[in-house]
């Protein structure tokens, strides 16, 4: 049985990055992972102008108590004239600079006095001026291929000049879970039977992670419609399953997956969610059998196949751990790596982690509550009310 780390690094080396690309315009392209580099076509600013409103002078012209005739205007939009030597011109916020100044005093250091100005404080070169450039000049690299493009990323993309960017294909994933003992939501209650929760969660994650997802459905624990179901799947890039994959008489999805291609490995020293499998189809297809219980299944899917979509994508994985300090103790049995739902919070500056009663696996009504996760390591034996722990943010609703 793998450590986390063994199984984290299996899966890393194990996926096959994707090859396919495309163009797309800037609307379309949050979200998704850079195919090529981004250099920026056009400095920004693309010209020198003016950080305030007020009156763009040549400094050596600008002492304290000066007046200065006003002559011609920079308006957004335009050109202004050259300056006129010995004299001011009326600017606003984002003008160009007329050739010949090299400073601006905003309008509020100026006494206005007919068509003179007044100066109430000297000037010195490159006041109140941004000179062309000085952000990023053209053809300076701003973002490296395998970048996965944020909402404020997009704004430095339009600013460089550009409206389409290459990125990679999306994946396409097939999603299903396994189980004679599962319904659909919404269906009848019936005896012994559950209602089927982690596919939807499954392919949300997927999609919100830059996937083309593809539900497909709830597949009983029959071997010859799983070899079915999986020899149909090997042109997906990736399969995700939930169920079937432990050592009782009916799981049977690690022998579908086994038949088919090739398992890297199976089980992993991990709670919740040390049964699961990792492999090849021997298409394209990579697959990930997690867990059946609904909390296996979700915190295998953020370790395992959270950084795959991202080394797939030609990015790096990147998993967000914090310090925070524990408002409470836990006591357990040492051999795996656990992960613990829990809340975070933020308190005079400390964040601050508190466990949820029942940590079954089975139990998801606290992942209503939860925005983190706990991090114990195989050797320890829990913690202690005050202890630093490493914890793994799940969004930012606990600042």
């Amino acid at each position: 049985m793998l450590s986390l780390e063994e199984a984290l690094a299996a899966v890393c080396s194990g996926i096959r990055t994707g090859t396919a690309t495309e163009e797309v315009g800037l609307w379309q392209a949050r979200g998704r992972y850079l195919a090529a580099s981004i250099v920026a076509r056009t400095g920004n600013p693309s010209f020198t102008n003016s950080s305030m409103d007020g009156y763009a002078l040549e400094s050596a012209h600008g002492p304290a108590g000066a007046s200065l005739r006003v002559t011609g205007e920079s308006r957004c939009g335009g050109l202004a004239a050259p300056l006129v030597p010995g004299s001011a011109m009326r600017i606003f916020t984002g003008a160009p600079l007329p050739q010949g100044a090299d400073a601006v005093i905003m309008q509020e250091d100026v006494t206005v006095e007919g068509a003179m100005v007044r100066l109430a404080s000297s000037v010195v070169p490159g006041q109140n001026v941004r000179e062309a450039g000085e952000d990023f000049a053209a053809g300076t690299p701003l973002y490296a291929s395998g970048h996965r493009l944020r909402s404020w990323d997009l704004a430095v993309v339009a600013a460089a000049g550009l409206a389409r960017v290459a990125v990679r294909k999306a994946p396409r994933a097939l999603v299903f879970a396994t189980g004679d003992e599962l319904i659909a939501p919404g269906s009848p209650p019936a005896p012994g039977r559950t209602y089927e929760c982690n596919r939807l969660a499954t392919l949300a994650m997927l999609e919100e992670l830059g996937a083309e997802v593809i539900d497909g459905g709830i597949v009983g624990d029959d071997l010859g419609t799983l070899r079915q179901v999986v020899s149909n799947a090997a042109d997906y890039d990736f399969i995700i399953t939930s169920g079937g994959v432990s050592v009782g008489s009916y799981d049977f999805v690690k022998h579908a997956f086994a038949e088919a291609g090739e398992v890297h490995f199976w089980r992993a020293r991990v709670k919740p969610g040390k049964p699961l499998a990792f492999g090849h189809l021997s298409g394209r297809a990579h697959f990930f059998a997690l867990p059946g219980n609904p909390v296996s299944s979700l915190v295998t899917f953020k370790l395992f196949v959270e950084p795959a979509l991202a080394i797939w994508h030609g990015g790096t994985p990147a998993r967000a751990e914090l310090t925070a300090v524990a408002g409470h103790h836990y006591k357990r049995s040492a051999g795996r790596t656990e992960f613990l739902r829990a809340r975070l919070r933020q308190i005079n500056g400390q964040l601050m982690a508190w466990t949820f009663p029942g940590q079954g696996s089975h139990m998801v009504g606290p992942l209503g509550k939860t925005n983190g996760l706990i991090r114990i390591e195989e050797s320890e034996t829990g913690f202690s009310e005050g202890d630093r722990l490493t914890v793994i943010p799940l969004g930012l609703n606990f600042l």
